[in-house]
């Protein structure tokens, strides 16, 4: 992640990782699990939950339920204009 990106997402959403967190969700399959987000970006599991939890907060992702509890939690991209935008912004 460029520090230019990083310093446009906080500039733009107060979080450093906001733009690669969905740039990466608006490039990838309509499901995804947090685990694996955190792996491919090399972002905390702290900071890639409190962005889905956000981004579910504002309806762009819906949380799916788990089989187990010991499953990731997935989640489930809504169909919004704003992932364009984001990844727009992430790869600018």
């Amino acid at each position: 992640m460029s520090k230019g990106v990083m310093a446009r997402s906080k500039l733009l959403f107060n979080n450093t990782h906001m733009l690669s967190v969905a740039g990466a969700i608006g490039a990838g399959s309509d499901t995804l699990d947090s685990k694996s987000l955190q792996e491919q970006l090399g972002v905390g599991q702290s900071a890639v939950q409190r962005i889905l939890v956000a981004l579910e907060g504002v309806g762009l992702m819906e949380r799916l339920e788990r089989q187990t509890r010991t499953e990731p939690v997935r989640f489930r991209r809504i169909n919004h204009s704003f992932w364009d935008a984001a990844q727009d912004l992430a790869h600018a």
